[in-house]
């Protein structure tokens, strides 16, 4: 909910009415627990069970402990990456039934959340736990949480209140007084017409797992105040760029951003070029051979990923392109 608020505090106005319509649609699993942009964030992990979906709110990344081969190890077959990437492609495609976009974007309003935690992304492979500990679930400690996943989970006790939902009073102003204390600390800079790629975010969660996550604490262990601190302060980056991210996604998505055309280098009898793309979307690729010509179009194309690319053999001939929606 903290990611989703961030987020929607930096959606442009047309795209908060675009959510906040696609939020009220009637769905098949639904909840006044969920009735808004901020609490659609919990949808996800709500029905899980119903919809079995448990593997998509994680990636497990592997490494070692303790020296222990990581090269056995088999993961999921749809992971949270896939998961986005699946979301990405729904929401950015114009032909997507409202009631599937009013699904993908709950997901994906929990997904981007998920990935930024780094225990989402990462699993601990040892002598212990040669199949991995479950981004550590099964990494036991004492105290206010059972294990690793738990505590961060909750960032270390970043938000040391929980919030209820639907919102109370008290779960409004905890909620507002984290947002600003993350806002003031990491300050927005927008980032629109380019779709990230969810695996460098995951990646960033596998570093983090190794040089913070599984620094200075063992099985069994009570955490330690230097620890939870190191824990908040992660915390509190990774909450910062899991919602700033998500207000650049979605402004993306559901906004009509021109194509910049980038060359590749030219290759003898074709050209190539790219530009950043919104997944699910269709492009019109056009051709003329002189200034004053008409637009012909050649082609249409999509892509799943960020980037889409158009060859076309030429020899020596001129020709004007352009990419449109």
């Amino acid at each position: 909910m903290v990611v989703a608020q961030i987020a929607y505090n930096h959606l442009t106005p047309s795209v908060q009415a675009k959510c906040d319509a696609l939020i009220a649609v009637p769905l098949t699993y639904s909840s006044t627990q969920s009735s808004n942009f901020v609490t659609a964030a919990c949808w996800a992990d709500d029905f899980k069970t119903q919809l079995g979906t448990a593997t998509w709110h994680y990636i497990d990344i592997p490494f070692s402990l303790d020296g222990t081969s990581t090269s056995n190890f088999v993961g999921d077959s749809f992971d949270v990456v896939r998961a986005i990437h699946f979301c990405n492609l729904a929401l950015g495609n114009p032909s997507t039934t409202q009631s599937n976009q009013a699904v993908f974007l709950r997901y994906l309003l929990h997904f981007v959340g998920d990935i930024h935690q780094p225990l989402h992304a990462s699993t601990a492979i040892s002598a212990a736990f040669p199949g991995g500990d479950s981004g550590g679930n099964s990494f036991a400690i004492t105290g206010a949480w059972n294990n690793l996943h738990s505590l961060w989970d909750a960032g270390g006790g970043f938000v040391a209140s929980s919030l209820s939902r639907p919102l109370s009073a008290a779960s409004k102003t905890t909620l507002s007084n984290k947002v600003a204390q993350i806002e003031t600390a990491y300050p927005y800079t927008a980032n629109p017409g380019v779709v990230a790629e969810p695996l460098d975010w995951a990646n960033e969660g596998w570093n983090l797992a190794q040089t913070v996550a599984y620094v200075g604490i063992n099985q069994g262990d009570t955490p330690s105040t230097t620890y939870t601190n190191a824990a908040q302060q992660t915390a509190e980056s990774r909450l910062a760029q899991a919602g700033h991210r998500l207000a650049d996604l979605l402004n993306t998505l559901f906004t009509v951003y021109p194509a910049t055309l980038q060359p590749n280098p030219v290759a003898s009898g074709s050209v190539s070029f790219w530009w950043n793309a919104v997944p699910g979307r269709t492009y019109h690729i056009q051709t003329k051979q002189n200034i004053d010509d008409a637009w012909v179009e050649v082609t249409t194309t999509s892509t799943s990923s960020g980037v889409a690319t158009f060859t076309d053999t030429v020899g020596a001939t001129t020709k004007f392109y352009r990419v449109s929606e």
